[in-house]
């Protein structure tokens, strides 16, 4: 059943490309390889069909990590991009990286449990970002164009209109396109291979991340990578391709030693590293605590008990969490941004003027390495959060407000249902509505989200700024439905 619904949902997000495509193209129209807005268009299809079926990680520090990779790899990597290149967690625990057109690059967090340094997670980054500039998808799209489509708009919407019934008729139709249309070619691989690789070695990494990190895969076998989304991404991985990654890495260096551009503090990327692990196994987090149990009766690591508490807070065994945490935090050296952890364990059980004492309890730096600013910002956030609940919505609301121009938090769901909250308590109720309506849309629920908008119009003055906004967006999901 659940391998049906996965398949399904593959079904749902081909189908965004191609109705997206037969929207933009009808087949008898020839065209030139479509343009980059064309190409932003799906994206977004594509995006918006993700956020109703699959879990994204809202954890902020994950995703300010990989956002703050992202923009290494972009301003020293490349010279220049047609893309604003847009990174997103997916917790799923298979080893899987996919981009669709536009620049929208998704990474599971089962990719944790098999990467070592953040060069490794930078040389999955640098690939698929190459996938992108190659146009790769953008070319498969164009094939379909020139063949006149293979699969038809209304046999794709048969296939979520009826269902399962209606996948298993369309199964055979879908294999086709799904293996000639859309699927990477090898020569796409190689391709994205050598311009990843010039991405890393210019933003500054260490080039054996992306050739240690497949090496390492291949040696436990095809089996190991669990691909969903195969008509996006096939990632082969024959010898020839590892032993090409090795040769291209040899030739620029031997020095194998891992850089962490973002995370130079490799306490700092082990406990990211732990939290995304975590995340991956949510769903099977009572075996992997009863193992971790396991591993402290017969050694006792700090590392090992850290990885617990996060599982018990996980689990919502938050008095057992807290209680492993400050064992764990006695045995690991002492750094401010492992409060953060303690604090989110006060928060999340409800615990909020416990949460704000820690959170007070982190000195104030002047942030002068790239980790330190992510640390200080989820601090922030968590402050925020502390501060809404304590009775002083006003300095909570000015706190959030900073996180608007954050790309991490801009498709965050309940990063505005929480501002929404806040606006609310503030009497500020064309922008309540405003960021409830956003909560809504983000999640994929049309419906609330097009009422908090136009509730939000009867609030908000004609020439407010957001006024426009709303009418836009109220636009745009009239002409979904």
């Amino acid at each position: 059943m659940l391998k049906t619904r996965s398949y399904i949902l593959k079904l749902k997000i081909l189908l965004a490309l191609f109705l997206g495509f037969l929207l933009l193209f009808p087949p008898q129209v020839a065209q030139a390889l479509i343009s980059l807005e064309e190409e932003d268009k799906i994206g977004k299809e594509v995006l918006f069909e993700l956020t109703k079926e699959v879990e994204f990680i809202d954890d902020l520090e994950l995703n300010l990590y990989i956002n703050a990779i992202g923009e290494e790899l972009k301003k020293k990597g490349l010279t220049f991009s047609p893309f604003d290149f847009k990174f997103f967690l997916i917790n799923n625990p298979s080893f899987n990286a996919f981009s669709v057109p536009g620049g929208y690059i998704f990474i599971n967090s089962g990719i944790f449990n098999s990467i070592e340094s953040e060069d490794e997670l930078a040389g999955i980054m640098a690939h698929e970002m190459a996938h992108n500039l190659g146009r790769h998808i953008a070319r498969r799209i164009e094939d379909i164009k020139k063949m006149q489509v293979l699969v038809t708009a209304a046999t794709l919407a048969g296939i979520i209109l009826g269902g399962e019934k209606a996948a298993a008729l369309s199964l055979s139709s879908m294999a086709i396109a799904q293996t000639r249309l859309l699927a990477y070619s090898r020569a796409d691989e190689e391709e994205a291979d050598r311009t990843g690789f010039q991405i890393l070695t210019k933003a500054g990494y260490n080039p054996w991340g992306m050739a240690t990190v497949m090496e390492r895969l291949s040696k436990k076998g095809n089996l190991a990578i669990e691909l969903e989304y195969r008509y996006l991404l096939t990632h082969p991985l024959p010898q020839e391709r590892v032993a090409y990654l090795i040769s291209l890495a040899e030739r620029y260096t031997t020095d194998r030693s891992p850089k962490n551009l973002i995370a130079e503090d490799p306490n700092y990327f082990k406990r990211l590293l732990v939290k995304a692990q975590v995340f991956s196994k949510k769903k099977d987090l009572a075996s992997l605590i009863t193992n971790l149990k396991v591993e402290l009766s017969q050694k006792e690591d700090p590392w090992t008990r850290y990885t617990l508490a996060l599982a018990l807070k996980e689990q919502r065994y938050f008095k057992d969490a807290l209680v492993e945490l400050v064992k764990a935090l006695q045995g690991l050296p002492f750094k401010p941004y492992f409060l953060l952890d303690l604090a989110d364990i006060y928060l999340t059980s409800g615990e909020y003027l416990q949460a704000l004492n820690v959170l007070n309890q982190i000195p104030p730096i002047t942030p002068s390495k790239p980790y330190e600013t992510l640390y200080l910002t989820k601090l922030d956030y968590l402050k925020a959060l502390a501060l809404a609940e304590t009775g002083e919505p006003q300095k909570a609301y000015k706190l959030m407000q900073k996180f608007l121009s954050l790309s991490s938090l801009s498709y965050d769901p309940y990063f505005f249902y929480n501002l929404g909250k806040l606006a609310s308590q503030l009497n500020k109720m064309g922008e309540a509505h405003f960021y409830f309506a956003k909560h809504y849309q983000l999640k994929g629920d049309l419906k609330p989200a097009l009422y908090h908008y136009e509730k939000a119009l009867s609030f908000l003055p004609k020439t407010d700024k957001m006024y426009l906004e709303v009418e836009k967006a109220i636009a745009q999901i009239k002409h979904k439905k």
